[in-house]
């Protein structure tokens, strides 16, 4: 191991966890150190150099001093640095009092390595903006910053970089760095405001959860963003902050439209083909890497004033490389399959949006409404009736196969993920992007 004064700590891991994080930092000037909980008030004494920039506590399945022992190394190592829990399945329902407690983020066991590698990483990255400060300056500081880098995963390049601190931030300033502009969005979720450097008078984007206790969904949306890094039609993830205990994502702000806007203004039948191949191209992207979406629709689609796409909005997403898709029938009924709505969604689930956009492309309409939150029960016998020829004949009979095939109920006979429909629509009609296979016509309000 390397020794650069920066530490991690390991409480109560067993030697095979151990191993694992020795081999996921053995490139990084960062030392991994086993204690107990007991052991700390002596570590902090006689260890003034080390710099702690991340705790792994895993939790004792038999002991009942979960919680307080938690709550002793806040105490003793302070609120700063972040804190990843190990949880046996037993404890699960104790999750809740275990992130009271002090915990930044939790790892079910066994481990998944995927799952436990990309969040280690991030908690560790946040800690190392820590650790690189001067004691004196982080003991009064209101937050802290995570710079955003190349995905180490996919670019094998160094995972860290220099960080910033600041001291206590102006209400309308996110620490040092970002000044709130104005609010644009306000949901279940957080608040969105759209921010600007102050350095630099760079706009952004930041979204901020309602409370601490949403900051592992914050968390789990930035390894998600992190994932996509390089993919043009995705707005990018720039830093993470933690201010007032919220973790908080900056992201790039999209200067232009929604795709819902310009849809009630009319679109070139060759930009709805762009922008389709464009939102094509996203998904799949996102696809290959286990990313579903959950919520494709008309509002997460920003078009900039230059024609690019960019695909929104990741906060309901799921990386099914690591976590199953869960029972939620969170999405928008209106572009939301069927087995989405039923809780059991899959990377087929995002096909399905796709294909109601493309319907929405290719006919002027919506292929069916739902009503109050019923989901149409008779959706099958529905699309038939409304499939894209009989609204308009003069619909190319593949392009027509091709958004049935994403409007499919069964899901062995619609396409698999976003792959297998770029495929199939790129090789049976090639000419897609030239505008030769939609209509040219405006969208009345109706369709929206």
């Amino acid at each position: 191991m390397h020794s650069a004064g920066e530490t991690i700590l390991l409480l109560g891991l067993s030697a095979s966890e151990t191993r694992l994080i020795t081999r996921l930092v053995s490139s990084f000037t960062v030392d991994a150190e086993s204690i107990t909980v007991n052991e700390l008030e002596n570590f902090k004494n006689s260890s003034p150099n080390k710099k702690v920039c991340l705790i792994v506590f895993q939790v004792d399945e038999d002991s009942g001093q979960q919680q307080r022992e938690i709550s002793r190394i806040r105490q003793v190592l302070g609120d700063f640095i972040p804190l990843l829990i190990l949880i046996p399945p037993k404890n699960i329902p104790e999750i809740k009092k275990y992130l009271k407690a002090g915990g930044d983020d939790y790892i079910t066991l066994p481990l998944n390595e995927n799952h436990f590698s990309v969040t280690f990483l991030i908690l560790l990255e946040i800690g190392q903006a820590m650790a690189q400060l001067p004691q004196e300056k982080t003991s009064k500081s209101g937050g802290y910053i995570w710079n955003r880098m190349v995905n180490y995963f996919q670019a094998e390049e160094s995972y860290f970089s220099p960080r910033s601190l600041t001291g206590k931030s102006e209400n309308n300033h996110i620490l040092h760095k970002w000044k709130r502009v104005r609010r644009i969005g306000l949901g279940g979720f957080g608040v969105v405001w759209l921010v600007e450097e102050i350095a630099t008078g760079r706009l952004a984007v930041s979204k901020a959860p309602h409370s601490a206790q949403m900051n592992i969904r914050v968390l789990r949306s930035a390894a998600i963003l992190k994932r996509l890094i390089h993919h043009p039609n995705i707005a990018q993830l720039i830093e993470v902050l933690k201010q007032d205990g919220k973790f908080i994502l900056i992201q790039e702000y999209v200067d232009g439209f929604t795709l819902q806007e310009l849809l009630k203004t009319g679109i070139t039948p060759q930009d709805k083909e762009k922008y389709f191949l464009q939102l094509l191209s996203a998904v799949a992207y996102s696809h290959s890497h286990k990313i579903l979406h959950r919520d494709i629709k008309p509002e997460n689609i920003m078009i900039t004033r230059t024609g690019q796409l960019k695909l929104l909005d990741f906060g309901i997403a799921k990386d099914l490389s690591w976590l199953p898709p869960g029972k939620s029938s969170e999405g928008t009924l209106d572009f939301m399959s069927p087995e989405q709505y039923d809780g059991k969604s899959c990377l087929a689930s995002d096909v399905w949006s796709l294909g109601v956009i493309l319907y929405i492309f290719a006919t002027n309409s919506a292929p069916y409404h739902q009503y109050g939150d019923m989901y149409p029960v008779d959706i099958e016998t529905v699309l038939k009736q409304r499939a894209p020829r009989r609204i308009k004949p003069d619909i190319s009979p593949e392009l027509d196969r091709i958004i049935m095939t994403c409007l499919t109920k069964d899901l062995d006979r619609r396409y698999e993920d976003g792959n297998e429909l770029q495929q199939d629509l790129l090789s049976t009609l090639p000419l897609f992007g030239s505008g030769a296979l939609l209509t040219d016509f405006n969208t009345p309000k109706s369709v929206l």
